[in-house]
């Protein structure tokens, strides 16, 4: 509203309001008694405001205001909580999008150091000597294993060195 226009539109209210008297209690601070005036109190008087009873078209009418304002803040939340959901889905689709936009982070992969395992077989390792072929038709007894020594590890039925090397136990 233009501030030119608020005089006026006081002046306005004011003569076509309708007139309700303003009723005054009057306490007495020394005697305690009570009087009732449509104008100020004494002075050394509490005042207090004494409203009249609404008629059945007020209460009605203010029923009815109520209901409303009721409906315009239930209306006011359920916009609200729309417009946060929709706030929060334009957010995850903007993260998304920028997610999709980043590469993918790199894949690193490690290996674990190789364990010495048990071969389920006897290994017999070749210790610096020649091999020499088996002649057809005869029969040559394998070299006997060696004797596990330190560093050997041995279970119940082979031992290993390990680097690899698996013997069975003696």
């Amino acid at each position: 509203m233009h501030p030119a226009l608020l005089p006026l539109t006081l002046w306005a209210l004011a003569l076509f309001a309708p007139a309700h008297a303003q009723v005054q209690r009057c306490t007495d601070a020394r005697t305690g008694q009570v009087t009732y005036t449509d104008g100020p109190c004494a002075a050394g008087q509490q005042a207090t405001e004494v409203l009249p009873a609404l008629s059945p078209e007020e209460r009605a009418a203010q029923q009815r205001q109520y209901q409303q304002a009721q409906e315009r803040l239930q209306a006011e939340l359920a916009r609200s909580q729309a417009a946060r959901r929709a706030q929060a889905q334009a957010e995850a689709a903007q993260a998304a999008a920028q997610a999709a936009r980043r590469p993918p982070p790199p894949v690193v992969v490690t290996v674990p150091e190789a364990q010495p395992y048990a071969v389920p077989y006897p290994v017999y390792v070749d210790r610096g000597q020649p091999h020499r072929p088996h002649r057809p038709g005869h029969q040559s007894k394998p070299p006997p294993p060696p004797q596990p020594g330190p560093g050997w590890h041995c279970n119940v039925f082979r031992c290993s060195d390990g680097k690899g090397n698996v013997v069975p136990r003696p």
